[in-house]
């Protein structure tokens, strides 16, 4: 275990600024995942860490050493490739044993931690294998095994499941996950995909072009965003922004939505003009008219099995909507239905796009 620090950390291709001095500390043992849209820098400051890319400005420390200079092979990090990037000749077992070969480690010792560490991933059986036997979980976990051997303070992972199927990057979330509570070691993750980051994180780290939105624990991203571009990158489906008009009457504040007004509680301070207002779709609900806070026309509905996604647009203002709902026939396109929101989960942004109010 380690702790990993990055201080004002900045990469500069040619004219291009793709990381924009960026601040974090992870802790010993911390799990922690990298995510963003592609383009936004996190597979670039995983290379960064690891020593394959020079860092342009700032400090790399691991257990308060200055690595920042020092090569690859010198930080006592591992990295798992996206492409497994196995060697196609050598068997499995050669394959997870070969970084302690290039150290010239004794054969008995190679053989007794490559067993060690097939027993720790379940490839015991495939150690004669070659790559070109084995199926995509089966590479990766080869790869990870690699990675393993050479017991790293820090383990990063550079979004390891993007060339599987659905059913195992499910799977392989669920092993990654057990590995770390067995290794207890420090893990950085990269991805695309925010259901990985939900599930596999201690904390998240929101990147956006090159620079850190939002760090916390994936229900304070959740629950509390910092701001629009969190908020709708955080959730599955996105969260839904409606613009709408605030106005201040005697020491209220509310929201009009076309033909439709809200009273929002506990938002006092917000200046009237536009804002941007945010609910999740699991945060909408079906309502008599009395109690409704809109009206929306039914344009799409998913049948999930387990659950439905309505896609509507509000009556009056043609926004459109997305509600999580309990599986439902009485929902059918073309259809008008009440929606209420849950007061409580409410989030509004300013037109800077920062949060002005929300969550709990």
């Amino acid at each position: 275990m380690a702790k990993l620090q990055l201080e004002n950390i900045r990469k500069v291709f040619g004219d291009l600024e793709v990381i924009r001095g960026v601040d974090l500390e992870v802790q010993h043992g911390e799990f922690v995942v990298f995510v963003g849209p592609s383009g936004c820098g996190k597979s670039t400051m995983l290379r960064l860490i690891t020593g394959l890319e020079s860092v342009t400005e700032g400090r790399i420390l691991i257990d308060d050493r200055d690595v920042t200079s020092e090569r690859p092979s010198k930080r006592g990090v591992a990295m798992v490739f996206q492409s497994y990037a196995l060697f196609p000749h050598l068997t499995v077992a050669e394959n997870i044993g070969f970084g302690l070969r290039l150290a010239k480690t004794s054969k008995d010792e190679i053989r007794r931690r490559v067993d060690e560490v097939a027993q720790v991933l379940q490839v015991s059986d495939l150690l004669d294998r070659k790559p070109r036997q084995l199926s995509g979980g089966q590479r990766q976990r080869v790869a990870i095994g690699r990675s393993i051997i050479r017991n790293p303070k820090v383990f990063l992972f550079d979004e390891p499941l993007s060339n599987l199927d659905a059913a195992l990057r499910v799977k392989m979330r669920l092993e990654i996950t057990r590995l770390h509570n067995r290794l207890g070691s420090t893990m950085i993750y990269v991805t695309h995909d925010q259901t990985e980051a939900m599930t596999l994180a201690d904390r998240i780290v929101v990147f956006n072009a090159g620079a850190i939105e939002q760090v916390g624990t994936p229900i304070d991203l959740y629950d509390l965003p910092a701001n629009r571009f969190v908020a709708g990158f955080i959730g599955s489906p996105a969260m839904n922004f409606i613009e709408i008009m605030c106005e201040n009457r005697n020491g209220e504040t509310y929201l009009r939505m076309g033909t439709d007004e809200l009273r929002i509680e506990g938002a006092r301070g917000i200046r009237p003009g536009t804002v941007t207002l945010g609910i999740r779709p699991e945060h909408i609900l079906l309502a008599a008219r009395e109690t409704a806070d809109v009206v929306a026309k039914v344009e799409i509905v998913e049948k999930l099995g387990a659950e439905s996604l309505i896609y509507l647009n509000i009556v009056g203002t043609n926004s459109p909507l997305t509600v999580r709902m309990p599986p439902t026939g009485s929902v059918k396109p073309g259809y008008k239905v009440n929606l209420r929101f849950d007061r409580e989960r409410l989030h509004l942004f300013g037109s800077d796009g920062n949060a002005l109010t929300g969550g709990h």
